[in-house]
């Protein structure tokens, strides 16, 4: 009240604070906001999630000195209109996707890479980009790209059939330069035959390469020089009576 007097000889104690759960004074810092201060501050979300609006300047998170630490069974942000920007830590920035993984969304994402360049290191499972509709673009001055290779084998064990049968095929759309390698591993004198089909459905086969026999111990190859969606080797044995095992290779470069 004005002119109202007090009388206390410590001053310190005329003033009014405010205390916590704990017993400890609120802590503020110089210019008296209030201050929260934790080694480890944990907000818990409620069951509808957590909005965070960002004010029309943006905002701004600076992670400590170890690095900020996101953990999330399934973390979905929604960009403001003007665009979302992420400006990594001097040491990088580190995401480590869930178990089920990570999915970004957007009619156009840019990432702007540090200067030491961007490191994306894939799950166990692999990594699987899905384009927009309008495609995928990729530009840069030297995108360096590790080839894939595959390497699938078959042993056709003991067959007598001289007719033949078409073995497994394949979908060579994605593969760059494959091969068929081809060995009559038999134990006694058993030559096969063997040609390569190609075909544009899988349904109509085209004789390509071939017939070619290979004798017990002997070693071919069949390649194309058409290029079709689908391919495979067509095999038989000569003689009904002389039972024959054969091994087939498929190798290849995507």
């Amino acid at each position: 009240m004005p002119n109202f007097k007090i009388f206390q000889d410590d001053a310190d104690k005329a003033r009014i604070k405010i205390y916590g759960g704990q017993n400890v004074a609120v802590n503020t810092d110089s210019t008296g906001n209030l201050g929260i201060t934790s080694t480890g501050l944990a907000v818990t979300p409620p069951s509808g999630g957590l909005s965070i609006t960002p004010p029309t300047g943006g905002l701004g998170i600076t992670p400590p000195t170890a690095g900020l630490t996101i953990t999330s069974t399934g973390l979905a942000v929604t960009p403001p209109s003007g665009g979302l920007s992420i400006t990594p830590p001097t040491g990088g920035l580190s995401i480590t996707p869930p178990t089920a993984g990570l999915t970004i969304t957007s009619t156009g994402l840019a990432v702007t890479p540090p200067t030491g360049g961007l490191s994306i290191t894939p799950p166990t499972g692999g990594l699987s980009i899905t384009p927009p509709t309008s495609g995928l673009l990729i530009t840069s001055t030297g995108l360096a790209t590790a080839l894939a290779t595959t390497d699938v084998s078959a042993i056709r064990a003991n067959f007598t059939d001289t007719a033949g049968s078409p073995d497994t095929t394949y979908n060579i759309l994605g593969v760059k330069t494959w091969t068929f390698g081809l060995y009559n591993a038999s134990t006694t004198n058993a030559p096969a035959t063997v040609k390569l089909q190609i075909s544009p459905d899988a349904t109509n086969w085209i004789d390509h390469a071939g017939p070619v026999t290979i004798n017990t111990g002997g070693v071919d190859t069949l390649v194309a020089t058409v290029f079709l969606k689908y391919a495979r080797v067509y095999y038989a044995a000569v003689n009904a009576s002389s039972a024959v095992t054969l091994n087939i290779f498929f190798q290849g470069q995507t």
